[in-house]
C-alpha cells in the first residue's frame, strides 16, 4: 500500500500526494501563535499558474496578518479553523467552549478540581447557557440566572468560576469581543438572606476535646490517634489521609505536609503554601507515638481499624466521628471543626497570628483574621505583649548624655 508524499514548492507551500494517487496544494502559515494548514482544493497541483497563485496567496495572508487585517473566513470560509481563529464565530456555542475547556482541565488540573468544575458546568452552566451562541451571551442572561438562584453567594461564585475561565479564553481567542461577566457585580444581585453562608466556626472547648478523645479511645485507639492529631495539629482531613511516616522529623518534632488524599486519589496539597512544616504540640506528638504500634509496615501513618487499609474517603472518618460525638453527648459539628479548634485555641492563648497561619497552610493572616478574629482579640486581652525591638526602650537624660562626651566651645577673642 502506498504512502503519502509531499513536494515542497516554496516556504510553507507543498504538494501532497495521497496513497490514493490524488494530489492537493497545502498552504501553511502562523496565526495567533498557531500553525495553520489549509488545503487549496480548488487548485490544480500540476498547473504552474495554480502553484504561483498559492505562493502569492501565502504572501497576501502573511501581509494581512502583519497589518492585523487578516480575516480567516474570507480566505477559508469552510475551514474548521475559522470557527476558533476567524471571524465566523457567531455559531460557536457556550456548550462547545465549555466542553473544550473541560478537556484541558481534566488533563492539567487535579481530579478533585476537575470534578467540581464539571459538576458546576453540568448542573448549571450547560442547562442555562449551553445552547446560546458565545457572541450572543449578554450580561442580562447571566443576571437573570443569578437572580433565580436560591443558594449562597459563595456557591454562585463557585459556579461562575468555570464560566469566567471559558469566557476569558474566548476573549483571548477573539471568539467574543468582550466578557459579559466583567459588567456584573454578583453581590448586588443576591438576596441579602442568602448572601452569607450558614457555615459557622464552632470550635470545641478543652473539656469537650477531653470528653471526645476519652470516648474515641473506647471506640478504637487508632481512631483516637487520628482525631487527637487532628485537634492538635490543625491539618485538613485530606492532609491527615496523605501523611506518611517519612514525613515525620522526630528530632525537630515536626511533620512535612506535602500531599493530600481527595476522593480516593493522592494529590498535591491544596495550595503552594499548604506544603509546609508543622511544629507539633506535645499532644500531637503523643498521638504519633501511640500510632506507631499500629503501623505494621504501612507507609501511611493513619490506617483504619480491622485491617481495612488506609483512609481514602471522608466517609471512613465521618461515621466514627458521629458515633463518638453521640457517645460523648456532644452536639454535632463536622470533622473540619477540629481544624478550627486548633486555630482558635492557639490564638486565644496568645500565639502570633502569622505563626498560626503558617502552621495551617495560609500564605497570609487574612483567613485567620476573617474566621478567627474574635479569638485573636481574646489572646490580646489575656496576654501582655512583650516588645522584642530595642526601639523606645528608654531615653538617656541630656545631662547624662553630655557627661560622657567632651564638649568643645569656640574660643572667645
Amino acid at each position: 500500500m502506498g504512502r503519502e508524499r509531499s513536494t515542497k514548492l516554496a516556504q510553507g507551500i507543498r504538494v501532497r500526494t495521497y496513497a490514493s494517487g490524488n494530489k492537493s496544494i497545502e498552504i501553511q502559515f502562523h496565526y495567533r501563535g498557531v500553525q495553520c494548514k489549509e488545503t487549496l482544493s480548488a487548485l490544480n497541483p500540476d498547473k504552474k499558474s495554480d502553484q504561483r497563485y498559492a505562493i502569492n496567496l501565502k504572501a497576501m495572508i502573511e501581509g494581512a496578518i502583519e497589518r492585523q487585517t487578516f480575516c480567516y473566513e474570507e480566505y477559508f470560509p469552510e475551514s474548521k479553523r475559522a470557527r476558533t481563529l476567524g471571524n465566523a464565530k457567531s455559531q460557536i456555542t457556550i456548550r462547545e467552549l465549555i466542553e473544550e475547556w473541560l478537556k484541558d482541565v481534566e488533563r492539567t488540573y487535579p481530579h478533585s478540581t476537575y470534578r467540581c468544575y464539571k459538576k458546576s458546568c453540568k448542573a448549571h452552566l450547560l442547562p442555562n447557557f449551553g445552547d446560546i451562541c458565545a457572541r450572543e451571551l449578554t450580561p442580562q442572561h447571566i443576571r437573570a440566572w443569578i437572580r433565580e438562584r436560591t443558594c449562597t453567594l459563595k456557591s454562585i461564585r463557585n459556579d461562575l468560576t468555570p464560566l469566567r475561565a471559558v469566557l476569558d479564553r474566548a476573549l483571548n481567542d477573539d471568539v467574543i469581543e468582550r466578557n459579559p461577566l466583567d459588567k456584573i457585580k454578583v453581590s448586588k444581585l443576591v438576596d441579602r438572606s442568602l448572601a452569607k453562608t450558614n457555615y459557622v466556626v464552632d470550635p470545641f472547648t478543652k473539656t469537650e476535646i477531653e470528653d471526645f478523645l476519652t470516648h474515641a479511645l473506647q471506640y478504637d485507639p487508632r481512631i483516637r490517634n487520628i482525631f487527637q492529631f487532628a485537634f492538635f495539629s490543625g491539618l485538613r482531613t485530606s492532609e491527615l489521609f496523605g501523611l506518611q511516616w517519612t514525613d515525620v522529623n522526630w528530632d525537630k518534632v515536626e511533620v512535612h505536609v506535602q500531599r493530600a488524599v481527595v476522593e480516593g486519589r493522592l494529590k498535591e496539597t491544596k495550595t503552594q503554601s499548604s506544603d509546609r512544616h508543622v511544629v507539633l504540640l506535645p499532644a500531637a506528638y503523643e498521638a504519633l507515638l501511640s500510632q506507631k504500634q499500629f503501623s505494621n509496615g504501612d507507609d501511611y501513618i493513619f490506617v483504619r481499624p480491622e485491617n481495612k487499609g488506609r483512609f481514602i474517603h471522608y466517609e471512613h472518618l465521618d461515621r466514627p466521628w458521629k458515633q463518638i460525638l453521640k457517645r460523648a453527648n456532644l452536639r454535632y459539628r463536622n470533622p473540619y471543626q477540629s481544624r478550627h479548634t486548633y486555630a482558635s485555641q492557639l490564638l486565644s492563648g496568645g500565639e502570633n497570628p502569622l505563626f498560626v497561619a503558617q502552621q495551617m497552610g495560609h500564605k497570609t493572616t487574612e483567613m485567620i483574621m476573617r474566621h478567627y478574629g474574635r479569638w485573636v482579640e481574646q489572646g490580646d486581652n489575656n496576654q501582655r505583649h512583650v516588645f522584642v525591638s530595642s526601639f523606645g526602650q528608654g531615653i538617656k537624660e541630656p545631662s547624662q548624655h553630655y557627661a560622657t562626651e567632651e564638649v568643645y566651645l569656640p574660643e572667645v577673642a
